[in-house]
């Protein structure tokens, strides 16, 4: 079973993430009823969803019997496998409404981004990094992202307009950018410490052109915020003082929803839509790692296909 400190090796797996405690006086959490399914790619040993777009298109990873990373597509219930040409592994995050998928792979020369458009790849490196990773596209072609300086420090970035910007909270060791809207907003994750002094205290972040506000779910020990939708809302991930990981929803507003998987200790969510499904990942008791996709409990699902399709387009 991961621990809190490797929930951070989602997007950026050899680095770490941290924390400052900060909640506004609107800050509060209130439960919220969800229908769950499990998302899993033929055939893998692991699966894990990371992205949803407004047709209900779902991304991901999988581990194939080889221990070897691929990314996915889900779209109307069916699979697709996705590798850059000669990549080492690859690893899908985000999926923006015009179909375009972004992510990260690996080479015999380090990690680096991508964007896949129209079925082409095109390679994303950050200047002067030895390690960039893609994590969300918005409708324009906006992306946000995490790179490693040739120091070993990690920032977040932004890339807008073929303009490359370095996005750092205010005193943080380390940064990373996750999420961008249309509106250019971004979220994201910081920490003042290392993940070599604590597995805890990191904390959420949102980015409103040059404004940042810092977040924490109530009474956590660490706080992930990841990606957030065209309505501001931002989904992520804490953690309790015993290790048990839970996923959120963040309003606009400051207030929190929370986002649980039954019956599992591990659980977080990754990305939602502009009709609110939730697209995230769990562990089960026997340490398999699975995918998911949460919707409102406004009706029973008539079936898996069904919901699919149907719940995370909206269309009925």
């Amino acid at each position: 079973m991961p621990t809190t400190s490797q929930v951070a090796g989602m997007f950026v797996w050899p680095v770490a993430l941290g924390l400052m405690l900060w909640l506004g006086s609107e800050a509060r959490s209130e439960q919220a009823s969800f229908n769950f399914i499990s998302i899993d790619f033929p055939g893998a040993t692991l699966t894990r969803t990371t992205g949803i777009n407004s047709a209900g298109q779902i991304v991901g990873r999988y581990l194939d019997s080889s221990a070897r990373f691929h990314g996915f597509l889900l779209s109307e219930g069916t699979y697709s496998s996705m590798d850059v040409p000669g990549a080492l592994f690859t690893i899908a995050h985000g999926i923006n409404d015009a179909g375009q998928i972004v992510g990260r792979y690996g080479d015999t020369r380090g990690t680096h981004g991508f964007v896949l458009r129209e079925g082409s790849f095109d390679t994303i490196n950050f200047p002067g990094a030895v390690y960039t990773a893609v994590a969300q596209i918005n409708s324009s072609g906006d992306i946000a992202g995490t790179y490693i300086d040739g120091g070993g420090a990690q920032h977040g970035f932004s890339l807008i307009e073929d303009t490359f910007k370095s996005i750092d909270f205010p005193g943080a060791s380390f940064s990373e950018a996750i999420g961008i809207n249309s509106e250019g907003v971004i979220s994201g994750v910081y920490s003042f410490v290392t993940r070599l002094e604590t597995a805890n205290n990191n904390h959420g972040f949102v980015l409103d052109h040059g404004e940042f506000t810092s977040f924490d779910f109530p009474d956590a020990a660490t706080t992930f915020g990841w990606k957030i939708d065209e309505r501001g809302q931002v989904v992520g991930c804490w953690a309790d003082a015993n290790g048990v990981v839970r996923g959120f929803l963040r309003n606009r507003g400051g207030s929190f929803v929370t986002v649980d998987f039954p019956g599992t200790t591990y659980s977080y969510a990754s990305a939602m839509n502009e009709h609110g499904a939730i697209v995230g990942t769990y562990i089960d008791a026997g340490d398999k790692t699975h995918g998911y996709l949460a919707t409102r409990s406004r009706r029973e699902p008539n079936s898996h296909e069904e919901d699919l399709r149907v719940l995370t387009s909206g269309k009925r």
